[in-house]
């Protein structure tokens, strides 16, 4: 062969390693981040409509964005299948007729011939008017045969898969939603439990929300394409999800007598639902490329809405707010309040940054998040 032939066949060898490899990595064997080709796909039309979807409004964003991740599937398997079906005719393009037997009707140039016998072979639809002729271009269509066949079962499994992750997700942030009023009312939810002077089945709702939670991160780790399907409603995604987790710790740490309320306050698996809020937060931050604000700094410096590095007063503000209510409730408050609120502060310090950034990149502004100017932006 030529050299031409050469760089022909390297180039196509190369081209199916790159989809093997972007395959078990995001199908087979996925651990947060999908192959290269994938999330290289995946991050590029992400970015570029959500940069498009932020100059609509709120509502125009939401269902624009809405459409991404339904869309980004066979997106994807239509960029892996031609890659595939051009890989293998650059491997057959240099063997090209010389290789073959080509009926007169179906001969054109060969680099047309070559993607012609590669799709229908990859397909399996094997019309006959090209056949291999030698031994290696035989057991190469039939390794194409093969390999066509496997990706297409692979791709419904994974998409089955996929939409069963989605329906969990989907069934834990119902759960989360109404618990917390329709919106995210943590004083809501800890008052819904608050019976006859004391808290009844609080312990219960942090252990299955800690439960559920991991569960989500494993649904986001094997299925990474999960990111970018952005649910319309706020209830449904999970910055507000983990936002409710966190904020729940810090409000049972800071806002409630300690003393009256130890049992729950010192519950372990109060302590196991701040811990996995923390990891689960940590992990799908960094799976997206968000480190504590970064998305904030680079994307939407001065949106309004995101917060800064110190934000007291709206902190302050939803503080006392939630204190207010727990006290009309009859639930009894710490006695030194200024130090449940440099405890509630210290607290939502320590995650407000890194769950902001990680809700803007999926698109959401932080106020409805959290509806902390007013409870009423975070109910739909």
């Amino acid at each position: 062969m030529n050299a031409a032939a050469w760089t022909s066949t390297f180039i196509g060898v190369t081209l199916l390693g790159l989809v093997a490899l972007d395959i078990y990595r995001t199908i087979l064997h996925s651990r947060g981040r999908s192959g290269l080709v994938t999330e290289a796909l995946t991050r590029t039309v992400w970015r570029l409509v959500r940069g498009i979807a932020f100059r609509r409004s709120r509502l125009g964003r939401h269902r624009m964005l809405n459409h991404i991740g339904p869309l980004l599937l066979p997106g994807i398997v239509a960029t892996l299948v031609a890659l595939l079906i051009l890989g293998y005719a650059l491997v057959y393009w240099p063997h090209l007729p010389a290789d073959f037997n080509v009926q007169e009707k179906a001969q054109s140039s060969r680099a047309i011939e070559a993607l012609y016998f590669s799709g229908i072979t990859f397909t399996t639809l094997g019309y006959g008017d090209i056949a291999p002729r030698s031994t290696s271009m035989r057991l190469l269509a039939l390794s194409e045969a093969l390999t066509g066949f496997g990706f297409i079962s692979l791709a419904v499994t994974y998409l089955v898969s996929l939409t069963a992750a989605l329906e969990r997700k989907r069934a834990v942030a119902l759960s989360f939603y109404h618990q917390a009023r329709q919106g995210a009312d943590v004083a809501g939810l800890l008052i819904n439990h608050f019976v006859s002077g004391r808290f009844v089945g609080v312990e219960s709702i942090f252990a299955s929300a800690a439960r559920d939670l991991q569960g989500l991160l494993e649904s986001h780790i094997e299925h990474p394409l999960i990111h970018y399907f952005h649910p319309t409603h706020v209830h449904k995604s999970l910055p507000r999800m983990l936002f409710l987790v966190l904020e729940a710790c810090a409000v049972t740490r800071a806002c409630l007598d300690a003393q009256a309320y130890e049992e729950l306050c010192r519950h372990p698996e109060l302590r196991t639902l701040e811990e996995t809020g923390r990891h689960v937060l940590s992990e799908l931050a960094t799976a997206v490329g968000v480190i504590r604000g970064t998305a904030i700094a680079e994307d939407e410096p001065g949106r309004e809405g995101v917060p800064t590095v110190e934000e007291p007063a709206r902190w302050r503000h939803r503080y006392q707010g939630t204190m207010r209510r727990l006290r009309e409730a009859g639930v009894r408050l710490p006695a030194d309040t200024e130090a449940g609120w440099r405890e509630y502060r210290r607290r939502r310090h320590g995650w407000e940054l890194e769950l902001a950034g990680f809700a803007l990149y999926l698109g959401y502004d932080w106020d409805e998040v959290t509806g902390d100017g007013d409870l009423l932006l975070a109910v739909e």
